[in-house]
């Protein structure tokens, strides 16, 4: 078992749950989730679906949140869907079927905010297909992050 305790946002509704890792509930300024004592180096930031990217996408709240994560060393969004769930958006969203025509964000459009994010603030966005997959694929982060700086808190 590792040494780090997984810090979870307060405001983060159906968290994640760690298997045997101890968590800790904490405001996080940026994020959904890190590591106790590193929240200055490492950030995990979670999307269930294409819709709520959708949804980020014209909200100033998600550009800040993108700019506070360009001053974290390790940022990282994990999506809970593939990339097909983009090419076929809005099917299987939770949008109605009757708004579809009115959409004014489409699936191209989002692949392009989501490499622009990538290009123009430094985050590694990983498509996880599902909440199993995102959720361990934040452990393997969070041990690769404590391994090479450990309870050090040291900033870089």
């Amino acid at each position: 078992m590792d040494d780090f305790t997984v810090v979870i946002d307060t405001r983060e509704q159906l968290p994640w749950e760690f298997g045997l890792h101890v968590t800790a509930k904490k405001k996080l300024d940026t994020g959904d989730y890190s590591i106790e004592g590193l929240e200055h180096l490492l950030c995990i930031e979670r999307k269930r679906s294409v819709s709520e990217i959708a949804t980020n996408i014209s909200e100033k709240r998600f550009k800040n949140v993108l700019e506070r994560m360009s001053q974290i060393p390790y940022r990282f969004i994990l999506l809970e869907f593939d990339l097909e769930d983009i090419y076929t958006f809005p099917v299987g969203s939770d949008i109605p079927k009757k708004l579809w025509d009115n959409l004014k964000i489409s699936s191209k459009y989002i692949l392009k905010y989501i490499t622009e994010i990538q290009l123009n603030y430094g985050v590694h966005i990983l498509f996880c297909g599902c909440s199993e997959n995102a959720e361990k694929m934040a452990v393997s982060i969070m041990k690769r992050v404590y391994e090479k700086h450990g309870n050090k808190q040291e900033h870089i």
